[in-house]
């Protein structure tokens, strides 16, 4: 019986297979970070969802367009169809604005989805800018606001807002 026991224990000289350590996953319930480098990003909630941009054949999926001291910061997502962005005339330099405010020439935020949603008196919003840096085209910061359609009398609400965009 001795020698059964010893026969079937035979010893193993292979080295054990290590645990592979979790690899973080993209997934569409996340935000992007904040950052201040030009990353590409920009994300928010739209009522509460997480909406992030996708880009298609025909429009890139985040853009910050400059006209003199006015920029358009926004994203588009190609598979829904939607549009959130922000525009503020004029803007130097890294600061906290509020919209609308009437001393700047164009400052809204709009939420376009089958229909046009815009900030108004009552809907106000913020545009924190973090970094604006026109010489290397880079704009980022955080934002929020709310946005009302007439035609349908319904209001979206766009929070927890962040872009990080090389021009």
């Amino acid at each position: 019986m001795l020698i059964l026991l010893t026969a079937a224990c035979k010893k193993n000289n292979t080295t054990p297979t290590p645990t592979p350590l979790p690899q973080p996953t993209t997934c569409d319930t996340c935000l992007p970070p904040i950052t201040t480098n030009g990353a590409g990003t920009f994300g928010c909630r739209v009522n509460g969802k997480v909406w992030l941009p996708q880009g298609g054949s025909f429009q890139p999926g985040v853009y910050a367009d400059l006209f003199g001291n006015q920029i358009g910061i926004g994203g588009y997502n190609d598979t829904r169809v939607d549009y959130v962005s922000i525009w503020l005339n004029p803007i130097y330099d890294t600061c906290y604005y509020k919209f609308p405010k009437y001393d700047l020439i164009t400052a809204r935020g709009q939420y376009i989805a089958n229909r046009y949603y815009i900030t108004d008196s009552l809907r106000t919003g913020y545009i924190h800018f973090s970094r604006v840096d026109f010489k290397q085209g880079v704009f980022s910061g955080t934002f929020a606001f709310d946005t009302y359609s007439y035609d349908k009398n319904d209001t979206i609400h766009v929070t927890d807002g962040r872009f990080d965009i090389h021009k």
